[in-house]
């Protein structure tokens, strides 16, 4: 009994992840297939500034610290800093544990519109966008802040579909890790300086 309940559970194991990876692909075509004409030099343009844009925020972030003159931003600057330091870490050993070849190497249907390294998953640019989204939305606490730094990210991850690099689960998990990433290393500070917490 022990051992078909054992083998019954397996099958149902194999049979989920053989219909995740289904959804997984059928949503990547869709996403590849159905853009807006003309969007794709756009999406393409996303993707390739999205390093760009995190470090031009925290230098921004820096050089307004002094404008206000305010040591509080200088603080985030330098946690937000310390969050891309960490998705430059974290992503290069997770791609390189869990080995996912790319979505065009493996579907010959899905056109290849940028640039992506040997390992898909996870999305090192959601991973990025997301955990600075989300430190800046708990820095902040300002809803424009939280929509235009969401809304980035959001880009970021659907241009990494459409153009075909990524799987919609390689995001999904770029998403989640980034976001936990920012939200671990801002709680980490905020323990260790007690004046944070009631300003953040």
């Amino acid at each position: 009994m022990r051992h078909d309940s054992t083998n019954s559970f397996v099958f149902q194991v194999i049979l989920f992840m053989n219909s995740f990876t289904a959804i997984d692909t059928a949503l990547l075509s869709w996403f590849n297939h159905h853009y807006i004409p003309g969007s794709i030099p756009f999406l393409q343009f996303i993707s390739s500034v999205t390093t760009y844009v995190s470090i031009a925020v925290v230098i921004m972030v820096f050089i307004f610290s002094f404008i206000r003159k305010q040591s509080l931003l200088r603080y985030y600057s330098l946690i937000l800093a310390i969050v891309l330091i960490a998705v430059a870490v974290v992503s290069p050993v997770m791609k390189s544990l869990i080995y996912r070849e790319r979505p065009f190497y493996t579907h010959q249907h899905i056109e290849k519109r940028s640039d992506g390294g040997e390992s898909s998953f996870p999305s090192g640019h959601s991973m990025e966008a997301f955990a600075l989204a989300v430190t800046l939305s708990l820095c902040f606490r300002r809803k424009s802040v939280t929509i235009t730094a969401v809304t980035w990210a959001l880009l970021v991850g659907y241009s990494r579909i459409a153009l075909g690099v990524h799987y919609p689960s390689d995001v999904l998990a770029g998403m989640l890790i980034g976001g936990f990433l920012g939200w671990l290393i801002l709680y980490i500070f905020k323990m260790a300086n007690p004046s944070l917490r009631k300003k953040a």
